[in-house]
């Protein structure tokens, strides 16, 4: 009997531990911002964003990013997808260039087999006060790669 009553506390222990281990972080919500050419800075009164050209699918693009004000980052991460489209993993990790707030990444989209255009871009920037989580849509016309 005292066996049996120590395996049920440990399992219930271990229940308890397995569920703070394998709970996901709750998420910071997401900013929707427009832009309206993405190869212009967009951005707000954190960064700004832009490609470098204009975004093709199947062609290296580079992205640039430049923080408006001094803070701590720790790291940018920057997702790519469709609208209720599974195209795959298309994360990306941007390098720190300079102390003055720049940073950059180079992306490859890949094609949509329906012949869809319509990305979203998500930007997570986290710095010591949490992560802010930043979404832009753009379009890119997925016939000019060659």
């Amino acid at each position: 009997m005292k066996k049996f009553f120590l395996l049920l506390v440990l399992l219930i222990a271990l229940g308890f531990g397995a569920k703070f281990y394998f709970a996901k972080p709750e998420l910071a919500p997401i900013s929707v911002l427009s832009c309206a050419d993405i190869t212009q800075s967009c951005g707000n009164e954190v960064f700004t964003v832009q490609f470098a050209e204009a975004p093709q699918v199947m062609k290296p693009l580079h992205l640039n990013l430049h923080l408006n004000r001094a803070e701590a980052v720790k790291n940018i991460h920057v997702d790519f997808a469709m609208q209720d489209m599974e195209m795959g993993l298309n994360r990306y990790r941007l390098i720190q260039v300079n102390q003055s707030g720049d940073w950059k990444t180079e992306v490859t989209l890949p094609i949509c087999m329906q012949g869809r255009s319509d990305w979203n871009m998500l930007l997570e920037i986290e710095a010591g006060n949490g992560i802010q989580r930043l979404q832009l849509p753009f379009s890119v016309m997925a016939n000019r790669a060659n």
